[in-house]
């Protein structure tokens, strides 16, 4: 059975509904009834009323008083917020931009943990810096430095560099973590990197003598492609994100021999970049710490691009039509050794 329904004061409706009937016939015993039935449900409709009234005004106090609080609680999370965004900008500035990143979405983990994986090491230092700093007012030295560093930062972090540190005038960077684009590649953008740098010195120099600078910073550069550990580094209380191996030493000790204003490069490096740079390959050396020969090369810049394709014909019945992006390397060279014995041949 279904209940009945019920609307606000259906009751007091059908009191006042009798009215009408009662006053026609005009019984006095009957208004006298309705009268009083009609006095006491009045009565409780203005008591419902008051309360009802009474109640309202509770909760609008409440709801300003929940606003004032709300307005309170979304100011402290605004302040908290700023200071949290502060404190993250502050941050970002001590952390490789890769691990500040990934440290605020979550993805790094802060464990003391590390992984194996071939890197491309970069080091740089200025030639001659402590007797350019004897030579200069410290106020001088630091602003210099800091312009130095920070223009080479901007080039560094464009080719998508981790900055590992600065260690008094050197820099250490590498390729390959925590973002990678295949060893190859990270190879090769580490040594255009270090080719814009020794370009960029010399807007720079140039600068620093306007300046007055006597001595202007001049800068070389090592690079080593090799296995090394990658992580967090240290203890519970402190960490460190960096890399450690025999690789990373033996990029320090390339840079150590590298000429002023040069960059020298491992041969495991020149590998992935010999169709990219110049490269004069010198002597085979031994280093300090290192059990081996070191074969290095030195880069002065970027190959000049060559004809991807080129025409041979001659009445004879000579007809070459070569077009070198369709060729293998393997074929590069099988072809170029035909071409040299029959160059040998027709000599």
């Amino acid at each position: 059975m279904t209940a009945p329904s019920f609307t606000f004061y259906d009751r007091e409706r059908a009191l006042l509904a009798e009215g009408p009937e009662l006053l026609a016939r005009a019984d006095p015993l009957e208004i006298k009834d309705y009268t009083i039935r009609l006095l006491d449900r009045f009565e409780k409709v203005v008591r419902e009323n008051e309360d009802l009234t009474r109640h309202s005004d509770r909760q609008e106090q409440r709801l300003v008083k929940l606003n004032k609080n709300l307005k309170t609680q979304a100011r402290d999370l605004e302040e908290r917020q700023t200071k949290l965004e502060s404190i993250s900008k502050n941050l970002a500035r001590y952390l490789p931009p890769q691990i500040h990143e990934a440290l605020f979405s979550g993805q790094h983990e802060t464990a003391v943990v590390t992984k194996r994986k071939k890197l491309t090491i970069f080091f740089s230092d200025i030639r001659g810096f402590t007797e350019i700093a004897e030579n200069l007012q410290p106020e001088e030295l630091t602003d210099t430095l800091n312009e130095y560093f920070s223009e080479m930062t901007e080039i560094a972090l464009a080719h998508g560099a981790t900055i590992d540190k600065y260690i008094g005038d050197a820099i250490m960077i590498f390729f390959g973590d925590p973002e990678s684009k295949g060893v190859r590649e990270d190879a090769r953008a580490c040594v255009t990197m270090a080719l814009q740098m020794q370009n960029h010195m010399r807007s720079l120099r140039k600068r620093w003598q306007l300046r007055g600078f006597s001595h202007p910073f001049e800068i070389r550069i090592g690079i080593n492609t090799g296995f090394c550990n990658v992580g967090n580094f240290g203890s519970e209380q402190r960490l460190s994100y960096t890399i450690i191996g025999g690789e990373v030493n033996l990029a320090q000790r390339i840079e150590s021999i590298a000429d002023p204003g040069g960059i020298l490069i491992s041969a495991d490096t020149y590998a992935h970049v010999i169709d990219l740079v110049e490269g004069d390959e010198r002597e085979s050396v031994s280093l300090k710490g290192i059990d081996r020969k070191i074969k290095t090369y030195a880069i002065s810049g970027r190959k000049q691009s060559r004809p991807q394709s080129f025409k041979i014909s001659h009445p004879a019945g000579v007809s070459v039509d070569l077009d070198r992006d369709q060729l293998s390397e393997a074929e590069r060279k099988n072809l170029a050794d035909q071409l040299r014995s029959l160059a040998d041949d027709l000599s």
